[in-house]
């Protein structure tokens, strides 16, 4: 399963087409409010589930570092893989997403084609749930 949390309906829109395309046979679900993610994770909060996040970090109500100690604190069995994809070009911002063990990687926006097709690369079984 694939989560794109962002507040932006057109980075939104561009992330959905490239996550189709790279990912498919994926099941995707995009959040315009972190904490509506936030609930719906939590509600799937069992062994053998796997989210892989898209994150962006500057939203208003719940930023993305918000949702992250949220999503650390609250769900303990769901198997979580988060790529922060901001455009936040912040040094320290990209310091402290290595923080979190979930977040494996930090992209600046849009998502890009060939990372996209890496990271399929990278987890492999992972995805397939293999």
């Amino acid at each position: 399963m694939v989560y794109i949390i962002d507040d932006d309906h057109v980075i939104i829109l561009l992330h959905k087409i490239q996550v189709k395309t790279q990912l498919p046979g994926e099941d995707i679900q995009v959040f315009y409010d972190a904490k509506a993610a936030l609930e719906s994770i939590v509600a799937l909060d069992s062994e053998g589930q796997r989210i892989l996040i898209f994150l962006d970090i500057n939203m208003p109500e719940m930023n993305g570092w918000e949702f992250l100690d949220q999503l650390q604190d609250r769900v303990n069995l769901v198997d979580i893989k988060v790529v922060i994809v901001t455009s936040s070009l912040s040094k320290s911002d990209k310091d402290k997403s290595s923080e979190y063990t979930m977040v494996i990687d930090y992209w600046e926006k849009p998502l890009a084609t060939d990372k996209l097709t890496q990271l399929r690369e990278r987890l492999g079984d992972w995805l397939t749930g293999g």
